[in-house]
């Protein structure tokens, strides 16, 4: 049971390197898409070349998503966990229906934001929890990592702007990544 469960918790980072995969692959197909000029989504848009090819990534990514929130809610220890693996697990089917809702779509921008607003949410929560568990370090990086992301993004697009939505979409997925990392990390020291 214990392996299942940290194998459930893998699944967050594994979600990252899945994406990752998938838009090397989908970008190959698409040599007019640049990391600095466009955004993750224009790979599975109207203009793309085999836009399937992202679009299955981002569904996949999701699912791996989904199968992390569950291992957050294997290690819960509290509500508040319990209530941030919930919203982990709604980010994980947003990330799923941006593929099914691509770019060039009605919903697309809404399911696109609300996964990186829910991910960001359940991270803090999970980080208020771990502080109120007296898991002080823990805490403080995973709320450091929620609460951040979204104020520091505005502050880029204030200052310097950011020169594409990619590297912006980009930063976010690092935030959810770090996060993810740092829980389990923080799973393993512990032996749980």
């Amino acid at each position: 049971m214990k392996t299942i469960k940290m194998y459930l918790l893998a699944a967050g980072p594994l979600a990252f390197v899945a994406f990752t995969l998938g838009v090397l692959v989908s970008a190959s197909e698409n040599t007019w898409w640049s990391l600095i000029r466009n955004a993750f989504s224009d790979l599975g848009g109207p203009r793309a070349t085999d836009p399937w090819i992202f679009n299955w990534t981002l569904i996949i990514s999701g699912i791996l998503y989904i199968l992390y929130s569950m291992g957050v809610l294997a290690y819960s220890r509290s509500r508040l966990d319990s209530f941030s693996a919930g919203l982990l697990f709604t980010a994980g089917i947003f990330l799923a229906l941006i593929g099914v809702y691509p770019s060039g779509t009605r919903p697309h921008t809404f399911v696109s934001t609300w996964f990186y607003i829910q991910s960001l949410l359940g991270i803090s929560v999970l980080g208020l929890s771990f502080l109120l568990q007296r898991k002080r370090q823990t805490g403080i990086i995973l709320l450091g990592l929620g609460v951040s992301a979204i104020p520091l993004a505005y502050l880029v697009h204030v200052t310097v702007g950011w020169p594409s939505v990619a590297i912006l979409e980009l930063a976010g997925a690092i935030f959810i990544l770090a996060a993810a990392i740092t829980h389990m990390v923080s799973v393993i020291l512990s032996k749980e």
